[in-house]
């Protein structure tokens, strides 16, 4: 697909599930900590699909946002429509798309919504979603590193 292509396939579902023209939209910002390095890119994905939420990049839906590790601190996604979402955050130490694993365990940090404690799996949507109400709201993620 050319690059024009997907930058309107963005925009378009960016347009769908943040409600850009609705007056009751949120404005929805995200505060990062524990980011241990300004290498590479971090990834945020914000789905309300509770089947999609760990592949986010899957859900045409979506709203991603991929950014300089450098920059990465605090960051708006814009107005989303009221409703429940998960967010879920990679830190791509070395940009090369994807979060890195060694038998099974990440390599590079990684983050949800509510900071959910972490167990031998991954999270359930049930432990990470979260209302997005009309008005402005932060939601502040807390990166790992385990590896």
């Amino acid at each position: 697909m050319a690059s024009w292509m997907k930058v309107a396939a963005m925009a378009a579902a960016t347009v769908a599930l943040t409600g850009a023209n609705t007056p009751s939209a949120s404005q929805l910002s995200v505060d990062l900590t524990g980011l241990r390095s300004a290498k590479g890119q971090v990834h945020l994905c914000l789905t309300s699909q509770a089947a999609r939420f760990l592949k986010c990049k899957d859900d045409k839906e979506a709203v991603a946002v991929t950014v300089p590790a450098g920059k990465a601190a605090h960051l708006k996604l814009g107005p989303v429509k009221p409703g429940t979402y998960a967010l879920l955050v990679v830190h791509d130490e070395n940009a090369n798309g994807k979060l890195d694993m060694m038998m099974g365990i990440p390599r590079e940090g990684f983050g949800f919504s509510n900071n959910p404690t972490i167990h031998m799996r991954a999270p359930k949507f049930d432990e990470v979603r979260f209302p997005v109400q009309p008005g402005t709201q932060t939601q502040s993620i807390r990166l790992r590193y385990i590896l």
